[in-house]
């Protein structure tokens, strides 16, 4: 096995190691660093370059004394021991402080006179520091299962752009906190990032929302407003849900969107706004626009860049990780028995991360101080009820109603009976433009609790 050990080209490589201005080091067969330079060195350990001559790389970047293929990440550089071709990859590694630093690993061969790969250059560029990933005490963004990985990735490579941004993604999988890290990653992260909840608007409170008004536009209208299209000037602004919005509602948010111009409601100036725009949806939207129900032309609008996030239940290398970052958030002291963590394990989280932070609070509630269980744990997901994949539900902003829930173990008959409830429903339906939020609001049931009744009504039928 061919081994750079020869002490006279140490000052060599040295030098060529110290000329990158990224962290980088050299690292032989046994994934020890043989010589790497300073910022490689105060970035993971705080310590001078001489500090990390000898120790594994996964010690030094990782903390840990296993390889990455055991800590579920590849191993860049066995892949390039194998190929003797070059490889990037996507890992979490922790600086000096023991802080998540995303980074992009981008590992070379170094050959010997005999074209055999000696030692592997191992370059390193940060994505996305840790504290990027966090927002406030209940919402962060954290894994590092290779789908994760990716995204993460794809969300920090479109925030260098001005494009606009489509994030795809069941209910409850992220996509505000994506639009944030967008922003924060831009070159508008000094500017506001407004965030719309695109299924508040009716056809008469959008412009007065969107673009503001002046005083005695209207009854109420007691002075003037800014519109959050204008309070988002050079900024970002983030529409969530955007496939709720009306045709109507769609045409008028069209035409400020392609001109950045926009009048307030009673107003008779043109005014401009330059917005960085971010959309956001968990359904289809060009099935839509075949179906006539999403215009053509905001669709081609927006979905310049496109990035699908992925569901909790393919990203199972990651609950370990967030099941104990929810439980410590709540400061839960007393642990977590093996069935239950077992149990969350297992289950498949339809709601996603939504709902697995509402499922630990609502256990630790439970709890009341002591050991967390699995009696403390729904039935549905401590007997898998809803284990199965579930196709995402269309209406936005959807919490689980857990008390509904539980008391729903009724045979379909009993559920849903007769005509009436499919009547009811097409008319909830009908007047709110199929807006299902709006709908189950009407009919005094959750949203997932009316997806559930048209499916058992179809089936039905």
């Amino acid at each position: 096995m061919a081994q750079y050990s020869s002490p006279p080209d140490q000052a060599f490589l040295q030098s060529l190691v110290d000329a990158h201005p990224e962290p980088f080091a050299l690292v032989d067969r046994e994934f020890r660093v043989v010589v790497a330079n300073q910022r490689y060195s105060e970035t993971y350990s705080g310590l001078d370059k001489a500090a990390v001559v000898g120790l594994k790389c996964h010690q030094v970047s990782h903390k840990t004394d296993t390889t990455c293929e055991i800590n579920g990440e590849e191993c860049p550089l066995q892949r390039v021991f194998e190929s003797g071709l070059p490889y990037q990859v996507i890992h979490r590694h922790f600086d000096q402080h023991h802080q998540a630093d995303y980074v992009a690993v981008n590992a070379s061969p170094i050959l010997n006179d005999r074209g055999e790969v000696v030692l592997i250059g191992e370059s390193i560029a940060s994505i996305s520091h840790g504290n990027d990933l966090c927002f406030d005490a209940d919402k962060m963004i954290s894994g590092c299962c290779p789908s994760f990985m990716r995204v993460l990735d794809n969300l920090v490579s479109v925030a260098g752009t001005e494009a606009p941004v489509l994030i795809l993604g069941e209910t409850g999988s992220g996509k505000e906190m994506a639009a944030q890290l967008i922003h924060r990653k831009s070159r508008r992260f000094s500017k506001e990032f407004v965030a719309i909840d695109c299924t508040q608007f009716t056809e008469e409170s959008f412009t007065s929302e969107l673009f503001g008004h002046l005083r005695g536009a209207f009854t109420g209208a007691v002075e003037n407003k800014m519109g959050l299209f204008e309070l988002a000037d050079g900024g970002t602004l983030f529409l969530d849900e955007i496939g709720e919005l009306s045709l109507t509602i769609q045409a008028k948010l069209l035409r400020a969107l392609e001109t950045g111009s926009f009048r307030r409601l009673g107003e008779t100036r043109t005014r401009q706004a330059d917005v960085r725009l971010v959309c956001a949806t968990n359904r289809d939207l060009k099935q839509m626009v075949g179906q006539g129900q999403f215009r053509a032309d905001l669709f081609y609008r927006i979905n310049c860049m496109q990035v699908e996030l992925p569901p909790l239940r393919h990203r199972r290398d990651d609950l370990p990780e967030l099941i104990n970052y929810f439980l410590g958030r709540s400061r839960h002291k007393t642990g977590i028995s093996e069935s239950a963590r077992t149990a969350l394990l297992n289950y498949n989280y339809p709601g996603n991360m939504r709902e697995l932070r509402n499922i630990l609070d609502r256990a630790i509630a439970l709890a009341k101080g002591e050991r967390l269980d699995s009696a403390h744990l729904p039935e549905y997901v401590v007997h898998g009820e809803l284990a199965a994949p579930v196709h995402p539900v269309h209406p936005a902003n959807e919490f689980f109603n857990y008390a509904e829930h539980q008391h729903q173990a009724v045979e379909p008959s009993q559920a849903v009976s007769g005509r009436a409830p499919l009547d009811s429903i097409k008319q909830a339906l009908d007047k709110h433009h199929g807006n299902r939020r709006l709908a189950a609001e009407e009919l005094g049931i959750t949203e997932r609790t009316l997806y559930r009744k048209l499916k058992l009504l179809q089936a039905d039928d």
